[in-house]
């Protein structure tokens, strides 16, 4: 600012005034459009927070399986599979009768199938043999699923298919789930 000491008076003090002018104009928000975009940051954060308080994610849980049989129901007249899946141990009792699933059969044909119903029971299947058989707390245990699958859906011949199983175990809002993750 005051570099040259040879320089008028006049000179430097207009130099300095052309200095805080350009800083003001940067250091000002002064256009419509730039007030507009100030506000449209303002709203999305707004809109941001109140889904981080007040919206739900869905939990999930994805299991791949074999369908070992499908059954008819006469009494409740629906339509049910039975598949062995291998769950997570500490996973598994979070599992109860009622939670919505899908299950994707693996496509033979290129045709993608997905059938949903509800758990109908879950329970430990027995596993015999092999060297699985003799660590007594494996961290991955075979389960037997029972799914009663929707009215109208045909479950076609799943029986002995590979399948991959999305068991939805809840919903919450998304803090609670940032919460989770750090404790």
């Amino acid at each position: 600012m005051f570099n040259n000491p040879f320089d008028s008076f006049h000179n430097i003090v207009a130099e300095a005034k052309e200095e805080r002018e350009q800083l003001d104009r940067l250091l000002t928000i002064s256009t419509p459009r730039e007030r507009l975009l100030v506000a449209a940051i303002a709203v999305l954060l707004c809109i941001l927070s109140a889904w981080l308080i007040f919206g739900s994610v869905a939990r999930s849980l994805a299991v791949d399986g074999v369908v070992v049989e499908k059954r008819e129901n006469p009494p409740g007249g629906g339509r049910s599979v039975r598949a062995l899946v291998w769950v997570d141990s500490g996973i598994a009792p979070r599992i109860e009768a009622g939670m919505p699933v899908v299950i994707e059969p693996d496509a033979a044909d290129g045709e993608t199938l997905t059938l949903g119903g509800k758990i109908k029971a879950i329970s430990a299947a027995p596993f015999s043999g092999g060297p699985a058989a003799s660590v007594p707390a494996a961290p991955v245990s075979l389960y037997r699923v029972d799914i009663a699958l929707e009215e109208g859906v045909d479950p076609g011949s799943l029986a002995g298919r590979k399948c991959r199983i999305v068991i939805e175990l809840g919903r919450q809002s998304p803090i609670a789930l940032f919460r989770m993750r750090r404790s």
